[in-house]
């Protein structure tokens, strides 16, 4: 079996249904999240769910050094913008990984692997949208090619720098 780590940068609080959240992560234990976050951490995380606690700030720095851009955002929101990148800014965390990819904490996962088996895990890219990535959940194979792949975009870097999402 192919494996999977999803990467969540979430600041700010945790919405009211994360535990909901949490919950259908549980029911994925073939599958890994990793948060890092400044919300405090629930008190009963489902073993297959990391966290790892960061201030925004620290966050941010560790983005300008990884891409080699000023990422000073007006807003937390904005690192949905760094999405394509997430495989550089986090080379570490996916080391080892088959997939990795990222998602919204606004919804309930059913049985990820019911349908994200290994015949679907031959891909590059894995989007519910057959001509984009997703927001909500795309996975990505984690190999350089596909790691690099955002540094393709015209202007990529004004683009992430831009404080505005």
């Amino acid at each position: 079996m192919r494996s999977i780590l999803i990467l969540i940068p979430y600041f700010g609080r945790w919405p009211e249904w994360f535990p909901l959240y949490l919950e259908s992560c549980r029911a994925n234990p073939s599958v890994h999240w990793r948060f890092f976050t400044d919300c405090p951490l629930p008190l009963d995380p489902p073993p297959n769910v990391g966290f790892e606690p960061i201030e925004f700030g620290v966050y941010c720095d560790r983005v300008s050094r990884r891409l080699g851009i000023d990422f000073k955002p007006a807003r937390a929101y904005k690192v949905c913008d760094l999405r394509p990148a997430f495989g550089e800014i986090h080379a570490e965390d996916i080391a080892g990984y088959d997939y990795f990819g990222y998602g919204d904490v606004d919804v309930i996962y059913g049985d990820i692997r019911r349908f994200y088996d290994d015949r679907v895990l031959t891909h590059l890219c894995v989007s519910s949208h057959w001509d984009r990535f997703s927001g909500h959940f795309t996975l990505l194979r984690n190999e350089p090619r596909v790691r690099s792949a955002f540094r393709r975009i015209p202007n990529w870097s004004e683009s992430m720098a831009d404080p505005e999402y």
